[in-house]
């Protein structure tokens, strides 16, 4: 059983999007005027140019380093550097760039994970996949039978730029899981070199999709977000995000109701990093004042983006919420933007 998963974004995730995209924040009167609109076409981002991925290093780190290794770091740096480098998205070196292209030095960064569980006698993992391709965990079923081992192998792997300039890290994290049973237990060493070399060459894939999507023009990261895969959505949306496209915001605001909490941080950070006063109604309709993870969320999110109707619904807040925390929060946003709290009818 396979699963290609990122991290779930929980409450403090989203706030951490949040955050991102409200560094550089500057203060202002309210409603966006003919000076906000000069910074952010001061401030947005030189045209990119076509990049390639030279790796200077493919680095192995293990969780566990006293347990025993069936498989070296070598063999292991060599296996990823293979599938990297046989796209055009990596290469092993200046002189592989393609002409008209940049090389950008690089490092991949890779985690290994791997253990062997016993089962409890009498039960055995086993059945179908479930769930998205993001994210899925496998489900099990369980049958009147002996005793099992689990063997799980967790990858994560990430791209570290050496070069200067801040660019996306395209990231991928593999998990994959097998029962074995007990008569099986003298052959684990190749079963576990299986399932790493598996994992590993997965976890490959993965990034030459994100950095060949991260090399891309605007019109392929907008197609990702289309995507039936939450991970492929939610990588798009990051994209989104750092280049601020603005043909992305009618995608964000639909994908703020998405099932992924993770594409629903992600949609969030793209409005407030397009900061279009547009998206406070649809931010305001989902606010639950029951939930105060939401809220903080909300309110960093409004305050960023700013507008009379962001003003509103802090002064709303400000003078209804029943948490005095985030009454104070809803306030510190109204001064953020010039304005002071009016009186509450």
């Amino acid at each position: 059983m396979t699963v290609r998963a990122v991290a779930l974004a929980a409450a403090g995730g989203i706030l951490a999007l949040v955050a991102a995209g409200c560094r550089g924040e500057r203060d202002s009167g309210g409603a966006a005027g003919q000076g906000d609109d000069m910074a952010r076409d001061a401030a947005a981002p030189e045209p990119r140019k076509p990049e390639t991925a030279v790796l200077t290093a493919v680095a192995i780190h293990r969780v566990d380093p006293a347990r025993p290794r069936p498989i070296s770091d070598e063999d292991l740096s060599a296996r990823l550097g293979r599938v990297l480098t046989a796209s055009p998205a990596f290469a092993a070196d200046e002189a592989k760039v393609r002409p008209g292209r940049v090389g950008v030095a690089a490092e991949v960064a890779v985690t290994v994970r791997y253990d062997v569980v016993e089962e409890p006698a009498g039960e055995k993992p086993g059945g179908k996949a479930g769930g998205t391709k993001r994210g899925k965990r496998a489900g099990t079923r369980r049958g009147k039978v002996g005793g099992v081992l689990s063997v799980m192998v967790g990858i994560e792997a990430r791209v570290d730029w050496k070069a200067s300039g801040e660019r996306l890290e395209p990231h991928e994290n593999v998990l994959i899981e097998r029962p074995v049973e007990r008569r099986a237990e003298r052959e684990l060493d190749p079963i576990v070199v299986e399932l790493v070399t598996q994992a590993v060459e997965l976890a490959g894939r993965g990034l030459v999709e994100k950095e060949t999507l991260r090399q891309g023009d605007d019109g392929a990261v907008m197609a990702a977000l289309a995507s039936d895969d939450a991970d492929a959505v939610l990588w798009g949306l990051e994209l989104c995000a750092d280049r601020r496209l603005a043909g992305s915001f009618d995608r964000a605001v639909a994908l703020l109701d998405h099932a992924d909490p993770g594409v629903r941080a992600a949609a969030l950070r793209v409005l407030v990093a397009l900061r279009d006063p547009r998206a406070v109604q649809p931010l305001a309709r989902r606010a639950d004042f029951a939930d105060p993870d939401t809220m903080r969320a909300l309110v960093e999110a409004v305050t960023a983006i700013g507008g009379p109707e962001a003003i509103e619904f802090l002064e709303l807040v400000a003078g209804g919420h029943a948490e005095p925390d985030m009454r104070e929060r809803a306030r510190e946003g109204l001064e953020r933007l010039g304005r002071r709290q009016r009186p509450n009818p």
